[in-house]
């Protein structure tokens, strides 16, 4: 009746609906009831003294009441035993006393517990027990000096036996603290899953044999012989077999029921401890079922810590192995999207998730970012970041962040698809936050601390393995890159070699021949005044036009102008031929570049720059008009080309082979720059290189 109530007042601490004040009151009441009853039980084996009893089940009770309700439940306790204590024809001054006594020892042993010893209900540490077991020793001696003490000044008993009434009054204590509290604390709830079938016929099987010999050793009259008193350590085993069995709720269970039996036969008179004196047959009982007590907790403790460390060695091994199959996975996917779907799918069907997806920085810096999942469609994605806000910033997020979500559920309303926790893991590479895994769980405490140990090292290898990539990525592109521009440069060079022959061949050798021919004639009329000047005339012409070949052909190889006076110049002369052979006006402006030289690589460059930008306004953009900035700022050059023409895709696979931008980003690049491109269909092109420069 006593474990009944205790229980309610236990589940009401889940249960109870009423109003905050109403429902400590019952609780309250409920374990001053409780309490009542335990000392009702245990006054009826009070032999020494009318108050004392060397079997005192309260202690257990109000101690486990108050670990799991909390120390503000104390006036259960302290009303337990005034009205207890009153209703037994007890005087005021006493029932006050010993209301202190087992109220102070109750609350000062809760708080050494939580306090001191960092205790665990399930009592599945041999900390915990060891910690029980001295909590208890020292903080029950607080309640049997308190009401020895009390007992001596109210007249109740007579200071030569305050010893043997305080030692029973702490003994009592100590086994009620020792053995009712482990275990109403252990089966504070029974288990939330139940067992097979093969454990529950072996705890029944267990429990009858534990039953059936503590009865036959404490069911006979006081024993005459050895053999009847050796069979008390035929006990040992069972309690044993219970707690490494079954853990703390078996011992329990076992301990108790050893208890219940043993101290009904001592008080009756049976039993090996079965003295002259029932008191001092108690307190010998007590003793026993002490050591009986501590070495079952011990052994339940050490079974448990050992299922544990085994449990937890082999997650770590199955962790290691998940991980290395991980890195396997990976090391076969050379695709950013294949990489990122591998790294989604092995988290939810290795990792335990419901939906993982992976978000990249470039993609949330730039617009919306494009999700690649595991476990949910991107649509499903977005319908449940919408029930959240947004919990971290990416340009920011360096650590995990974890989020409870309550119970949301996709828009579909999906009862079976009620996720609970959210986590987001960095993608960092070198202190570089290259992207985010995100991960939905339907677990509210999925997200543990030696769960979040095994994703941050997942998302470790998940970045390593994504760098990588993109390296791997980078590296094929600039060798296809490098291969192409190889076969480029050998053509372009054949075209060069073409043209200068072309050019050689058909304009200057023409004039050459022609040339010949004029000196020819020249000397044919060295006797006709009148002619010769009209020849002297013509092989002049036909001199200055051959000069001018010669000097548009080196212009265009490289104008010496760039070497003796400069970028500024050279760009104007260009310009200046460029509007004259091509009719498209072109606006030049120079800032900051008044009298000043530049390096001649970085003046080479920026020439070629504006040269290949001017070609390829004659070639491709259509332009009506064209404006050149060149500016120095704060040891920086830029150069901005821009058109109003028809404009094109920078991003458009077909521009990978073309020659002049490649060539331009490699001239800028090398020096340590930047180069870009902006364009759109029918919007214009805009060429801008930016180089530092310390002059």
């Amino acid at each position: 009746m006593v474990y009944s109530q205790l229980m309610t007042l236990f589940q009401m601490n889940h249960s109870l609906k009423t109003k905050p004040i109403l429902t400590y009151a019952i609780k309250v009441f409920v374990l001053a009831v409780a309490y009542h009853l335990a000392a009702r039980l245990g006054l009826k084996m009070a032999y020494v003294q009318a108050n004392t009893s060397p079997v005192w089940p309260p202690t257990g009770i109000g101690l486990a009441a108050l670990l799991i309700l909390g120390n503000r439940f104390w006036p259960g306790i302290t009303l337990g035993v005034l009205l207890g204590s009153l209703l037994t024809g007890a005087p005021l001054n006493l029932a006050a006393g010993m209301s202190l006594g087992n109220t102070l020892e109750a609350v000062a042993a809760v708080y050494c517990l939580d306090k001191i010893v960092g205790f665990h209900h399930e009592i599945d540490r041999i900390r915990d027990v060891v910690g029980l077991v001295l909590v208890s020793l020292i903080c029950t001696i607080i309640g049997a000096t308190i009401g020895t003490i009390t007992l001596m000044l109210t007249g109740n008993g007579i200071w030569q036996s305050f010893w043997a009434i305080w030692f029973t009054w702490w003994i009592g204590d100590l086994l009620g603290a020792l053995v009712v509290a482990p275990l109403l604390l252990t089966w504070k709830s029974f288990p939330a899953a139940p067992g097979s079938r093969r454990t529950y016929i072996e705890g029944g099987i267990l429990l009858v044999l534990v039953a059936a010999v503590t009865w036959y050793v404490f069911s006979s009259l006081p024993p005459i012989g050895i053999l009847h008193q050796a069979m008390i350590y035929v006990i040992f085993p069972f309690v044993i077999w219970a707690a490494l069995r079954f853990g703390q709720r078996g011992a329990t269970i076992a301990i108790a029921i050893v208890s219940g039996i043993a101290i009904w036969g001592t008080s009756q008179g049976m039993g090996p401890f079965s003295l002259e004196s029932k008191n001092d047959s108690l307190v010998l009982l007590q003793t026993f079922m002490a050591v009986v007590t501590l070495t079952a907790l011990i052994l339940a403790a050490a079974t448990i810590e050992r299922r544990k460390a085994t449990d937890a060695l082999r997650q770590r091994a199955d962790d290691l192995a998940t991980l290395n199959d991980s890195s396997k996975s990976f090391l076969d996917n050379f695709e950013i999207t294949n990489i990122f779907q591998t790294i989604c799918r092995l988290a939810v069907t290795r990792l335990g998730l419901d939906i993982a997806w992976i978000e990249t920085r470039d993609q949330y810096e730039e617009g919306e970012a494009r999700i690649i999942a595991y476990g949910a469609s991107p649509s499903l994605i977005k319908s449940l970041k919408e029930k959240w806000p947004e919990i971290d910033s990416m340009q920011a997020l360096t650590s995990p962040t974890i989020r409870e979500l309550g119970a949301i559920t996709p828009s579909d309303g999906s009862k079976d698809k009620v996720y609970r926790a959210y986590a987001v893991f960095p993608l960092l590479f070198s202190n570089r936050l290259i992207g985010t895994l995100r991960l939905l769980s339907r677990q509210k405490d999925f997200f543990s601390h030696d769960n979040q140990i095994l994703l941050q090292s997942y998302a470790n290898l998940a970045a390593v393995a994504i760098q990588n990539t993109l390296l791997f990525d980078e590296v094929r592109r600039s060798n296809k890159q490098l291969h192409g521009l190889s076969q480029r440069l050998m053509k372009a060079q054949e075209e060069e070699r073409l043209h200068l022959s072309r050019e050689l061949h058909d304009e200057s050798g023409q004039l050459l021949t022609a040339l010949t021919v004029q000196l020819g004639l020249l000397e044919r009329s060295l006797d006709q005044p009148g002619t010769l000047r009209e020849r002297i005339d013509e092989l002049k012409k036909t001199a200055n036009t051959i000069q001018d070949n010669l000097h548009k052909l080196a212009v265009n190889l490289r104008p010496a102008s760039l070497d003796h006076l400069g970028l500024v110049t050279t760009l104007q002369q260009f310009i200046a031929e460029f509007n004259r052979r091509y009719g498209i006006p072109v606006d030049f402006e120079a800032v900051g570049m008044e009298g000043k030289r530049l390096p001649i690589e970085v003046e080479t460059a920026f020439f070629r720059i504006g040269q290949e930008s001017l070609t390829n306004v004659v070639l491709h953009a259509q332009a009506s008009r064209v404006d050149v900035l060149l500016n120095l700022h704060n040891h920086h050059v830029v150069m901005i080309v821009e058109d109003d023409g028809v404009g094109f895709l920078p991003s458009s696979p077909s521009l990978e082979d073309h020659l002049g931008l490649f060539g331009m980003r490699e001239r800028i690049e090398m020096l340590g720059g930047s180069f870009v491109i902006e364009s759109s269909p029918g919007k214009g092109t805009t060429v801008k290189a930016e180089v530092p420069c310390h002059d």
